[in-house]
């Protein structure tokens, strides 16, 4: 069972942002941006800084839409170009407004905590941080070289650490939420694993006996509107027993995995196989003919019979099968399964037995 974690963790370090959500927000950053040079134009307070600004920012935009479509450039380097283009306009056009004389109608700086918000929003959550440290280091000296050439030390430090502090607080909530969103995954995720491994045989790494009732619970294989067909085949390994008092449990376990993994090959992806119970082990397979489940299983019990583990050779399965056709319930046709196995073993083992 590859374990849930490392998938957990992919996902944690991954942005939220999946391709078409991406996408998404580029068309409502065009909207956006569109939408404020208009109002700016129409007002007449427009600034030189953004009359080259937003063009520029709009054709950045549509670029990255378009890589976003045509190309298999990584998304996570879209995202880090997108959000450089945001927080880079929104940065220097704070800084070119508070440059004197261009101050007088500045809106600018009201617009810098997108910066932070746009980071935890687009960026993996490792790269978040060191990401908004970088911009809020280049904010808070830029803002400083830009005021102290015009205002007092005293002036220029009141207005840096104002802004300073503002978006330190912007950073510390974002991380709070991000770190109480995946300690809240991480919780989630190890109920998940802990439930995975109620239903999962740790020695064989295949559903085992509870795992496969809830299974056969969820497809609700006997109700009329899942009708359908399916065989059950139960294999049992023949004298199991011989090999665990010669060879140890150890051995024994090892026999136990390898034929596991060797029914994991031989079966449909869409067959459910589980181990029952002991050294037996059963396979569900929908929608397939009488001919087909025969095949199936003397592919099992060829298979396993060629298998060679710590130099122990012989090993042989019986095969039980029965069909739905044969019964009015999922447990009914295991019970026929389960005589037709006894038969198998009556008849000198390595047998699949398929009819009374």
């Amino acid at each position: 069972m590859q374990s849930l974690y490392d998938n957990h963790n992919k996902h944690l370090n991954a942005s939220s942002v999946s391709p078409r959500l991406f996408r998404h927000l580029l068309i409502i950053a065009m909207v956006g941006f569109s939408t404020i040079w208009a109002i700016d134009v129409s007002s007449g307070l427009i600034s030189s800084f953004d009359a080259r600004a937003y063009p520029i920012c709009l054709i950045a935009f549509a670029l990255m839409y378009a890589l976003s479509i045509i190309t298999k450039l990584n998304h996570q380097c879209l995202h880090f170009m997108t959000y450089f283009i945001v927080a880079g306009y929104l940065t220097s056009s704070s800084m070119w407004h508070h440059a004197a004389p261009n101050g007088q109608f500045s809106n600018a700086a009201q617009w810098l905590g997108l910066n932070y918000v746009i980071a935890y929003l687009f960026l993996e959550v490792k790269k978040a941080a060191p990401t908004t440290i970088i911009v809020f280091t280049v904010t808070i000296i830029g803002h400083f070289a830009v005021l102290i050439q015009q205002q007092s030390f005293s002036d220029t430090l009141g207005v840096v650490l104002n802004i300073a502090i503002a978006h330190l607080i912007y950073i510390f909530l974002l991380w709070t939420v991000i770190r109480l969103r995946i300690k809240t995954d991480k919780a989630a995720a190890r109920a998940d694993m802990l439930e995975n491994y109620a239903y999962v045989d740790l020695l064989t790494r295949i559903l085992n006996r509870r795992g496969l009732e809830k299974v056969f619970s969820e497809l609700r294989l006997d109700t009329e509107e899942q009708k359908q067909n399916y065989a059950i085949l139960i294999i049992d390994i023949d004298y199991f027993k011989q090999v665990n008092d010669t060879y140890g449990h150890v051995i024994g376990d090892k026999v136990l995995s390898h034929i596991a993994a060797k029914l994991s090959r031989v079966i449909h992806p869409n067959d459910l196989l589980g181990r029952w119970g002991g050294e037996e082990f059963l396979v569900l397979t929908l929608n397939r003919t009488p001919q087909q489940v025969m095949t199936l299983a003397e592919n099992v019990r060829a298979g396993v019979s060629h298998l060679i583990i710590d130099d122990i050779t012989g090993i042989t399965v019986s095969i039980g099968i029965a069909y739905s056709n044969e019964a009015h319930s999922n447990h009914d046709v295991f019970k026929i399964a389960d005589k037709r196995l006894y038969a198998a073993k009556q008849a000198g083992r390595n047998i699949i037995r398929a009819n009374d």
